[in-house]
């Protein structure tokens, strides 16, 4: 089962999100999350620092989430209430940048794509094509480390502009906003290219393969179907069996994954 996960930073972003989709609360000893059974919501907090840290941890936690849609406001020279999707993620401080595989524009008919600039603090330089967050590179930092750019993606309505300035936004706006993407939400999940990714059978059989040879604790086990599926998503294939039980540990076995992955040279 193909699981996407949404991220807001804001209580008020994801309010209306979790009442649409039917979402309850999913006990997480670190992290806000509710969950439906095809769906995730992760609330991050403000920030890319904090956005990063909470994506790693929910992909760590949840190996069955397949795609990832960050919801939230933004600042743009776009018209107020706007929904905007990013064909480019920014980080502001360090330049670096992402480009989403978005899928076609018969997909998605009337969203307009734009460059998402994250900052540090907020900004009312509304420059064109152009809409500033504070999450979504933090997001994409982690994200990419584990799932395909075709799986990321960010959604941001048009919270503020030249007309109504940022200090206007209020938690109630907010959240009326976030109601008017749902359509563009559910539109961009339809269209992810789902029916591309590879069966996940062939990675619970190594899982299981290994297991029966190898003891692992319930830890551990989640821990490595969550590599092996970052090593498949990457490498485009898996380790063999006889390799991986030749490590003779779980512990050999993490590590070693982990530093195949690491030195994964990643194309964007």
């Amino acid at each position: 089962m193909s699981v996407t996960c949404l991220i807001t930073a804001l209580p008020s972003e994801a309010r209306p999100l979790i009442t649409h989709f039917g979402m309850r609360s999913f006990a997480h000893p670190h992290l806000k999350m509710h969950a439906s059974d095809t769906m995730v919501l992760l609330q991050c907090g403000v920030g890319k620092l904090n956005a990063a840290v909470a994506t790693a941890t929910m992909l760590n936690s949840c190996p069955t989430v397949s795609s990832i849609i960050n919801v939230g406001i933004a600042g743009s020279d776009q018209p107020l209430g706007e929904t905007l999707i990013a064909h480019h993620v920014q980080d502001e401080a360090s330049a670096q940048q992402w480009f989403p595989h978005l899928p076609s524009v018969r997909k998605l008919p009337k969203l307009t794509s734009v460059r998402v600039l994250s900052v540090d603090t907020p900004a009312n330089d509304y420059k064109q094509h152009t809409a500033f967050d504070m999450e979504a590179a933090g997001i994409f930092a982690a994200a990419t480390k584990v799932l395909d750019l075709a799986f990321i993606h960010s959604l941001k309505v048009v919270s503020d502009n030249k007309q109504i300035n940022i200090e206007a936004i209020t938690a109630e706006s907010v959240h009326a906003s976030i109601q008017c993407a749902i359509p563009a939400i559910e539109q961009l999940r339809d269209a992810l290219p789902f029916d591309a990714l590879p069966s996940t059978a062939t990675t619970d059989a190594l899982a299981e393969a290994v297991q029966a040879r190898i003891h692992y604790t319930e830890t551990e086990k989640h821990a490595l179907v969550q590599l092996l599926n970052r090593h498949r998503a990457l490498l485009k294939t898996l380790p063999s069996e006889t390799e991986l039980v030749q490590l003779e540990s779980a512990k050999a076995i993490r590590h070693q994954l982990t530093k195949t992955i690491d030195q994964a040279h990643v194309e964007y």
